[in-house]
């Protein structure tokens, strides 16, 4: 039986776990600043697996083409990035492969000498490597992730040779 509230019985007469989902109905509009999430929710992701090979002889910082953009609701709110990357890198002497996470034109993490390869003859060599850093844009204005690489000693590295995966995924976090 439902509770009629009035100025003679009261909120005061209303006991917890007396309204149940069945009483809401069904077109019921609830804002969403009324509802409650504890600090650390996952509020979206955004995700981009790439496998198209990306090759760079240079010591400079190129693009890959591994990107993804997301728009944080609030300033105050965290960007949890998870990134993995596959490399293959034909060298006839020592050489390393360097990589850095990018937020816009800013760098928010570098991967200084990701693995080094000493080898005699031409051989190929891969490696990979992965990164989690946990961004604090203070925007809500959309944000691009992007993934940079280059190498020393002008040597080839090739990123996600043969298919292999490479991805980039982007975690709004609540403050």
């Amino acid at each position: 039986m439902p509770t009629e509230i009035s100025g003679s019985t009261g909120v005061n007469k209303i006991q917890d776990n007396t309204i149940v989902n069945a009483d809401i109905n069904s077109s019921a509009a609830i804002a969403g600043s009324k509802l409650v999430m504890p600090s650390g929710s996952v509020l979206q992701v955004k995700s981009d697996d790439w496998s198209s090979e990306s090759s760079t002889t240079s010591n400079t910082y190129n693009d890959t083409g591994l990107s993804v953009s997301i728009t944080p609701s609030s300033s105050s709110n965290k960007i949890l990035v998870i990134a993995t990357l596959c490399s293959w890198a034909m060298s006839n002497s020592a050489s390393y492969w360097q990589a850095q996470l990018q937020r816009g034109n800013t760098t928010i993490q570098e991967f200084q000498k990701v693995g080094g390869y000493s080898t005699s003859g031409n051989h190929a060599t891969s490696d990979s490597t992965a990164t989690i850093f946990l961004d604090s844009p203070n925007t809500t204005s959309q944000c691009e992730y992007m993934i940079q690489i280059g190498t020393d000693g002008g040597q080839t590295v090739t990123v996600a040779q043969s298919g292999s995966q490479c991805m980039i995924t982007l975690m709004e976090v609540l403050a």
